[in-house]
């Protein structure tokens, strides 16, 4: 009767593991707070804007704006002349005409600053400190504890007219590579544990994963337009896992075991196109145009068999376990920026919209099968439960950046994040925390023209983000919630939070 009752706790265990296994989170860090400083700094609103290394996130057809864009010109202006030879080659990048076929160095600095420096690496950094509060009458939440962490990001961009002759057509060709790791070096943090568990789908472990976006840029017609193709990457693949004579009891054992993992890199793709229509009509010159878009993407483990044979009675439990985990939406987005060349030659005012289609989110097969037996074995009269269903959002977005002096400009941004949870999405057993979100920045970049060994001039953004994220309430459907009883481990609660950030980026271009 003793080992049988220890069958069943072994047993029960296991049911909680295949549970517990299917694991899932929301976020990246990327798309909580930003993915460079530059563009956390005015607001995220990069898509028509954004001509460095972070535009293999915000529009990889950046990645082909270079025209009009100098180590001095911070603030995005199409105003500068292009630098170009006679005959349009890539020598222009670094040099320009002297009229007579010659041609010259460029000074480093200064206003006559209007060398092209199409190679980039940048670095960046940045340190989050979530202070959430949830209200729940339980000493075992600590969903609103421990989120805080750092990041450390890496951006490559580098012309391919280095490998490859481009067509004189092609204005400007770019190669870029983005990615984002835990400033201790961990690819990814995986948070198993309960959905009915009080969790941020934004915050803290849940947006710790390395984030890896690498495409190419093209300009055309002396950078007029472009394209950007390129991909997010990440993971998936298929496991097994097999456990012979396994003991029954408490001690600490070694069982014999196989285990087998195939992983193999998952693509999203990350397209954009970029318009500036300034250059064919003068009325509009210093507006600019960009869409881009981001496939979701999601890491699955699948089928993830698992076979432990006990040596009690030779007794063998075959698993089916899955891993479903780091769901990121399709995302849409569409941009304008203005410079208005009259008057303000040196302030650029962009707006983006964003659409994300939190709809499409699933679950894993696991965590369906699970709801299901769930309902199928509930005592009669109890009610079932469904997994909610998420929405889709809208995100606008504001960006300013004023350039104050050759070296120096001021940016600010704003934008405002609406919950994907429906009203509805946690009266049941379920705990998805995501709240209404106004997010403030402000940042400044300096140029530190070229000296000494220097080869160019580099770019140094600091940059801070407020998060505040609105009060939700939520209360529980009475069939799940007792309010008479103080025990009762599903009671109503409201939830919100501040996130203060802070962001530094070093740019060097040659």
């Amino acid at each position: 009767m003793h080992r049988l009752y220890r069958l069943f706790i072994i047993l029960f265990a296991v049911l909680c593991l295949t549970y517990g296994t299917d694991q899932q989170a929301f976020a990246n860090f990327a798309d909580t707070y930003g993915f460079s400083a530059a563009g956390v700094s005015r607001g995220n609103a990069m898509t028509a804007v954004a001509h460095d290394w972070s535009s293999v996130y915000y529009n990889m057809a950046g990645l082909g704006k270079t025209r009009g864009f100098t180590g001095t010109n911070l603030a995005g202006n199409s105003d500068s002349k292009p630098v170009v030879s006679p005959r349009g080659s890539k020598l222009s990048l670094k040099r320009k005409s002297d009229g007579n076929d010659n041609v010259s160095d460029v000074p480093a600095s200064g206003p006559s600053a209007l060398m092209q420096y199409n190679d980039q690496l940048g670095i960046s950094y940045m340190y989050t400190y979530p202070m959430m509060k949830i209200n729940i009458p339980r000493e075992d939440v600590t969903g609103d504890q421990n989120l805080e962490f750092g990041t450390i990001t890496l951006g490559l961009v580098l012309d391919l007219n280095h490998f490859i002759i481009m067509p004189d057509f092609i204005s400007s060709s770019r190669f870029g590579l983005g990615i984002g790791l835990m400033q201790d070096g961990t690819l990814v943090r995986v948070n198993d544990i309960d959905h009915r568990t009080h969790n941020y789908l934004r915050y803290g472990r849940e947006a710790q994963r390395a984030v890896i976006f690498a495409g190419m840029g093209f300009g055309f017609l002396e950078d007029m337009f472009g394209i950007g193709l390129g991909a997010h990457v990440w993971t998936g693949g298929k496991g097994a896992v097999d456990l012979q004579k396994v003991e029954v009891g408490g001690d600490e054992q070694m069982p014999e075991q196989q285990i087998m993992m195939d992983l193999e890199p998952v693509y999203a793709p990350a397209v954009g196109l970029y318009f500036s229509p300034g250059k064919i009509w003068d009325a509009v010159k210093g507006l600019e145009l960009g869409v881009a878009y981001r496939g979701e993407l999601w890491m699955e483990i699948y089928p993830f068999d698992t076979n432990a044979t006990l040596t009690l009675g030779t007794v063998t439990m075959v698993m089916g376990l899955s891993i479903y985990d780091f769901y990121t939406p399709h995302i849409i987005s569409a941009g304008a920026a203005y410079t208005p060349l009259g008057f303000l030659p040196d302030l650029t005012v962009s707006l983006d919209v964003e659409y994300q289609m939190w709809s499409r989110y699933g679950v894993s097969r696991a965590k369906e099968e699970y709801v299901e037996k769930y309902n199928e074995y509930n005592d009669p009269g109890d009610p079932d439960i469904e997994l909610p269903k998420f929405r889709d959002i809208i995100v606008p977005k504001l960006g300013v950046s004023y350039q104050v002096f050759s070296w120096m400009s001021v940016n600010a941004g704003y934008f405002y994040r609406m919950s994907f949870l429906e009203d509805d999405a946690n009266n049941t057993v379920f705990n998805f925390l995501d709240n209404d979100t106004h997010v403030g920045s402000l940042g400044l970049t300096f140029v530190v023209p070229k000296k000494g060994p220097m080869v160019s001039p580099v770019e140094i953004t600091i940059a801070g983000q407020f998060q505040y994220l609105v009060k939700q309430n939520v209360e529980k459907d009475s069939d799940f919630y007792d309010p008479t009883d103080p025990n009762d481990l599903n009671p109503s609660y409201s939830y919100e939070g501040m996130v203060p950030s802070g962001f530094v980026e070093v740019i060097m271009r040659w």
